[in-house]
């Protein structure tokens, strides 16, 4: 009777401990584990400052995290072989039904936003455009540059992209060029650094980027912005520029920007929910704030202004 009675009192204690977990507790498989991770490249950057913070105050917590086309980590949820993305859109209903067929559920989480930034060459004079200039030049309506500034001295416009099957390309084909088609005659690279790199060695070149990529460094450590130069757009011919920048995108100033999503399709509160948590929560928040892309939750502040001044 008493081993009977030791074993009941086990169970209870094991079922109690087991209820405070999901009422309230902390559950540890938030915060431990091993898992994939898959990045938009035109924004792995920033996420990845994320993932350090977050591992290095969760000892056991191992983020193996990849930079990626839009199209491969799309296709690595759908095929199941990760369980956590980051790309600039939703899931499409198509999308979302694969993943159910495959006993799955997707839930996304808004957790900042993105600006798409053009670049020129540091010798190119000309750096602020229309937004109907950027459109017709990504349409291929606009293929020289004198038909834009007569007074340039560079010929052929060449249009370099991140990545051909990025969301960069996709954003400006369905948000720049619709209802055109986007011009054949641009060309793509592998990624954001290798646009960087051909538009500081072309002057005729304007590159395509995430403007996460605006303040940070090249590989040799040096600042971006030393090698290429940002182009500011006018909404209008008669407005005034912005730069793709924190502050502008976040307030709408800047014209061209998108949502970044962390899409999972894990069925219990594990690691991918632990880390989407970390991100849209205040800490990662603050880590988008010291970043060039804008946090999804601006926090307010108050600030109380004397009018006695000495």
């Amino acid at each position: 009777m008493k081993q009977i009675s030791s074993i009941s009192i086990f169970l209870v204690t094991l079922l109690s401990l087991m209820a405070c977990s999901s009422q309230g507790g902390i559950d540890r498989r938030m915060y431990e584990g091993d898992i994939k991770f898959m990045c938009d490249e035109s924004f792995f950057n920033v996420l990845n400052q994320h993932v350090f913070v977050f591992t290095r105050s969760n000892p056991g917590a191992y983020i193996t995290a990849t930079p990626v086309s839009e199209t491969e980590a799309v296709k690595a949820l759908l095929d199941d072989s990760v369980r956590l993305i980051a790309i600039s859109r939703e899931l499409t209903a198509t999308e979302k039904e694969a993943i159910i067929q495959n006993r799955l559920e997707s839930r996304s989480t808004h957790v900042a936003v993105d600006g798409i930034a053009f670049v020129v060459n540091k010798q190119n004079p000309d750096s602020v455009f229309t937004v109907d200039d950027i459109r017709r030049i990504m349409t291929g309506e606009v293929t020289q540059w004198n038909q834009l500034f007569p007074d340039s001295k560079f010929d052929h416009i060449q249009v370099i992209f991140d990545n051909r099957y990025s969301g960069t390309v996709r954003y400006v084909i369905d948000s720049i060029c619709a209802p055109m088609k986007l011009y054949p005659g641009v060309s793509a690279v592998e990624n954001s650094l290798q646009v960087i790199r051909e538009v500081s060695r072309r002057p005729n070149a304007i590159g395509v980027l995430g403007s996460a990529w605006i303040e940070a460094r090249d590989s040799a450590n040096v600042l971006v912005r030393d090698l290429v130069s940002p182009v500011r757009i006018k909404k209008t011919a008669d407005a005034q520029p912005f730069g793709p920048f924190q502050a502008y995108i976040a307030s709408g100033d800047y014209p061209f920007f998108r949502s970044i999503y962390m899409i999972k399709t894990e069925t219990y509160n594990g690691l991918c929910t632990g880390f989407t948590i970390f991100v849209a929560g205040q800490r990662g928040q603050k880590i988008f704030e010291k970043t060039n892309i804008s946090p999804a939750r601006i926090e307010e502040r108050v600030v109380n202004v004397s009018d006695d001044f000495k």
